[in-house]
């Protein structure tokens, strides 16, 4: 919960940054970027300082990998895409079922479209637990609808699935997992795992 303001949830928790940029949140940054590891943040409201600090956070971390969270409530299509442009290192959480069943929205699906189609490989979907929209049933329908609305399978793909599931493969096995590995096999040549597949290789020896 990098910043909340205007939520009537997030707002009123004690743990909740002022920005961005405030207290541990850098060095965290830092051990994201350590273990390749991505980081989502809420921030809202999606505009002034607050943006202003996450973009101090991208340029000056460069090497992490930062997910808006839920990046097109209350927020425009222009004002996501000029962090697209800017910034190789952000990721938008599209949650769905705001653009489309919340009536607080502002925009519709088909202004979030061409962003898509420009940027296939930063966008992911999410349910943000149907907060606003009724239940979470609903929020899975409308990820459906967009998916729908995309309708080309390879960029349907890439929002629901693959671009996600290339963030979480760049992941490095841990040193715990390395450690565990080698000590069930110490012949295991473990050099080019990631924290998946390492994952995978654990769980299948303790079935």
């Amino acid at each position: 919960m990098a910043a909340s303001y205007n939520s009537p949830v997030v707002s009123k928790v004690e743990w909740k940054g002022k920005d961005p940029m405030d207290g541990f949140l850098p060095q965290i940054y830092d051990l994201c970027a350590e273990y390749q590891a991505p980081i989502l943040l809420h921030m809202d409201p999606p505009n002034g300082f607050v943006i202003d600090k996450l973009e101090e956070a991208l340029k000056s971390h460069p090497k992490t990998t930062f997910i808006f969270g839920h990046a097109n409530a209350y927020n425009s299509p222009e004002n996501i895409k000029q962090l697209l442009e800017k910034y190789p290192n952000v990721y938008m959480d599209f949650f769905a079922g705001f653009t489309i069943l919340n009536p607080d929205s502002a925009n519709r699906l088909e202004d979030f479209l061409p962003l898509m189609k420009q940027f296939p490989d930063r966008f992911m979907l999410s349910t943000d637990s149907g907060y606003g929209v009724g239940s979470e049933e609903a929020a899975i329908e409308a990820m459906y609808r967009v998916l729908d609305a995309l309708g080309e399978p390879a960029l349907i793909s890439q929002i629901a699935y693959s671009n996600l599931d290339n963030i979480l493969r760049k992941e490095p096995a841990t040193q715990i997992q390395k450690k565990a590995i080698l000590t069930q096999d110490p012949s295991r040549d473990i050099a080019g795992f990631n924290k998946l597949e390492a994952g995978k290789l654990l769980y299948s020896k303790v079935k």
